[in-house]
């Protein structure tokens, strides 16, 4: 019985190895035989089979490549931009500082050029701060007594008087505005020459008094001081008539609107007598 099955197991042996010999031999020939344009039929069956693997990892390559330079694009833009904005802000706040700056620098000049006369010394003084108008209207500098600062000095810018001194600490003073109830100065109408003192209301504008119904008085005048309150030099700007009319009594009623913006100055000179009045001005003083 054994005997009879080794011949053919060794048959069934020679059977497969003939077949994988057939399977190999076409394999070959089949690498061997070209088409008409001369490609070998296998390398197109293996290129057609796996066209569709090399599509599908091209496009999966070319999603991800696409994904991180967007990515990294979007990203790279929005710190840039970040930046550039930071760089606009602080452009932005250089530039309102300059321009506050030549502001300053512009109003100092202005008060440089500022001269009173030669009987006082200008100083220079800041504004630090201001009393609420339910205090009456008050402001105070940043010089006191040290700087040789007194009662009465006449505060000043270019534009025009300010207020007087009337409490000088060592490093601060207090102004009286000439729009305070209580003030008072002595003018004159540029123009006509006519003489009046002028009183603060309280409000944004000012009173003159004391001169006649019949002087002419008209809008657009500017007044200036007249050195007869002993406080302020001659010939300081006040402010401009915005009202002018006949009163109830003898005098008229006049409005000025003053030079200077009280509310929005900064910068200030303090007026120092350095020297006696000259007798010419005590005799007008005291005529």
């Amino acid at each position: 019985m054994s005997i009879e099955l080794a011949p053919r197991r060794r048959e069934s042996h020679a059977l497969y190895i003939t077949l994988l010999l057939l399977l190999l031999n076409l394999t070959l020939l089949s690498v061997q035989v070209e088409d008409p344009s001369g490609v070998m039929l296998l390398k197109k069956w293996v290129l057609a089979a796996g066209a569709p693997f090399i599509d599908l990892s091209a496009g999966a390559s070319h999603a991800v490549k696409e994904f991180w330079l967007d990515y990294v694009w979007l990203h790279g833009a929005r710190a840039e931009n970040a930046r550039l904005k930071q760089a606009v802000e602080r452009l932005a706040l250089r530039v309102r500082s300059l321009e506050q700056l030549e502001e300053e620098n512009r109003r100092l000049r202005s008060l440089l050029a500022f001269r009173a006369g030669t009987h006082f010394e200008a100083l220079g003084a800041r504004v630090i701060g201001r009393a609420p108008d339910f205090l009456s209207r008050i402001a105070y500098l940043d010089r006191g007594s040290a700087d040789g600062v007194r009662a009465d000095c006449p505060v000043v810018t270019a534009e025009g008087i300010v207020g007087r001194v009337i409490l000088a600490a060592p490093h601060t003073s207090q102004v009286q505005l000439i729009t305070n109830a209580d003030a008072s100065v002595g003018v004159v109408i540029e123009r006509t020459g006519s003489p009046g003192v002028l009183r603060g209301t309280g409000g944004p504008l000012l009173e003159v008094g004391y001169i006649s119904s019949t002087e002419e008085v008209a809008v657009g005048d500017l007044v200036v001081t007249s050195g007869l309150d002993r406080i302020y030099p001659k010939g300081l700007a006040v402010g401009k008539v915005v009202a002018s009319g006949k009163g109830k009594s003898v005098f008229r009623e006049i409005r000025v609107e003053p030079s200077v913006d009280l509310l929005r100055m900064e910068q200030t000179l303090i007026l120092m007598r350095t020297e006696p009045a000259p007798a010419a001005e005590r005799r007008e003083l005291q005529d």
